[in-house]
């Protein structure tokens, strides 16, 4: 109960003094300024992870999964439900502001990849990349629709291969594979090849290290978990968002001294951030 009481505490200090909840998803982003911030299903036929179906998912279903909740107006249907490529780019525009403004996040993926794809540089190995992140980090986000998730990891994994077929060691691409193969694939041997291969490839890689943390976390791997902190803090002292880390994973690993003295390294290191600006 103790173990739990602390980690509620460093918890509702975190969200307290940031006005924010720093990992809103944890394979959103690993950057963190002051104004932004494992339960094992059986897998079922035709599914794998956390449930999601592995047949492909065409376009219609995917609309379909994502209607559920909130209702398109008729023009917005009708853009959405053409032939990719016969709507002009404001249209395309008008259905993307409809879905922020109704924060359908995987319609918000698809439409963004859709404008990039027809009035962008989607051929330039930077563009692709953030093609593939977006639609990879938002399926991530969208498990709890596995059709949709489903459809935006299968696109994103389009891009990635294409991505990876000209430059092999992207490592945009080799993070947004990692989180394929360990939330979509549920494959730990796959991942843990490509972990490999991204940190060979680049051993600073900020969101490299923050992906291998937070499958370490979702593993209850706390020791190794704590070594991925330090290597954080080491290559990003003077953002808070590791201290923050350390001092959580700290509390759950009921070492309540530690986790109070990190929490107080992250107050004191976000009050030093803040005096910048």
């Amino acid at each position: 109960m103790g173990n739990l009481n602390l980690r509620v505490w460093i918890i509702a200090a975190i969200v307290g003094l940031l006005g924010i909840v720093l990992v809103a998803n944890r394979w959103k982003t690993a950057e963190f300024t002051p104004e932004k911030s494992a339960e094992t299903v059986a897998p079922m036929q035709g599914m794998q992870g956390d449930g999601l179906p592995q047949q492909e998912i065409s376009r219609i279903e995917f609309l379909n999964a994502v209607f559920e909740k909130t209702k398109p107006s008729p023009l917005v249907t009708r853009i959405l439900t053409a032939k990719t490529g016969t709507y002009p780019k404001d249209s395309l525009e008008l259905a993307l502001r409809w879905a922020q403004e109704t924060e359908n996040g995987p319609l918000v993926a698809l439409l963004q990849t859709d404008l990039a794809e027809q009035f962008g540089a989607q051929s330039d190995e930077k563009s692709q990349s953030e093609i593939a992140k977006n639609l990879i980090f938002s399926a991530a986000m969208s498990v709890e629709t596995p059709i949709a998730a489903a459809y935006l990891f299968q696109l994103g994994k389009k891009h990635i291969d294409a991505g990876l077929k000209k430059n092999p060691k992207n490592s945009d691409l080799l993070n947004a594979l990692i989180v394929y193969q360990s939330e979509y694939l549920n494959a730990p041997m796959q991942f843990l090849g490509t972990l490999k291969t991204a940190l060979a490839a680049d051993s600073s890689n900020i969101d490299t290290h923050f992906i291998h943390l937070n499958l370490l976390k979702k593993s209850q791997q706390w020791p190794k978990a704590l070594k991925k902190c330090e290597k954080l803090i080491s290559l990003q002292p003077q953002n808070p968002r590791w201290l923050f880390e350390m001092s959580e994973v700290f509390g759950i690993m009921g070492d309540s001294v530690n986790a109070k003295v990190y929490l107080n390294l992250a107050v004191k290191t976000q009050k030093s951030v803040q005096s910048f600006k």
